[in-house]
Parts: structure tokens; C-alpha cells; sequence
């Protein structure tokens, strides 16, 4: 079981809500522009916990989508 932060819930969620064509199919609207440096350390937290990943990772000429992992199915809200 993955313990998740209300923060972290919270951007899980809006992440989630972002995944246009259905929840861990590899496309997201959530680019993580604009956010404040609290929720990058969250966003940052969520990767290491492996329920979120950046879908362009390694690619430098695009823009970050983050999607959520199969392991957005087994969390818990510390």
C-alpha cells in the first residue's frame, strides 16, 4: 500500500482528471507549467512513489505530460 499525502492526493487527483481518454492510458493535459515550487516537490514525491511519470521523459524537445501508473489503484491517505 502506497501513503499518500492529502497533497499528494490532491494532485494525484487533478492529474487523474487530466487523463483525457481514461485513467493510466499515457496521455495527459496536466504539463506541470506554471505551478508553484510546493507543488513541484509534490509532483517530484508522487514520481518517486512510482503512481506518476512523465510520458515525454528523456525527450527534451517536448513538453512534460504526466500520467498517472497502475499503482494509482493502491494507495492510502496518510
Amino acid at each position: 500500500m502506497i501513503q499518500l499525502t492529502k497533497l499528494e492526493n490532491d494532485l494525484l487527483t487533478e492529474i487523474m482528471e487530466n487523463e483525457l481518454d481514461g485513467v493510466g492510458m499515457g496521455y495527459s493535459e496536466y504539463d506541470g507549467e506554471g505551478i508553484s515550487n510546493q507543488t513541484k516537490g509534490v509532483l517530484s514525491s508522487l514520481i518517486q512513489k512510482g503512481v506518476v511519470y512523465n510520458a515525454f521523459d528523456g525527450d527534451d524537445d517536448e513538453t512534460p505530460m504526466y500520467c498517472t501508473t497502475e499503482l494509482r489503484d493502491n494507495i492510502q491517505i496518510k
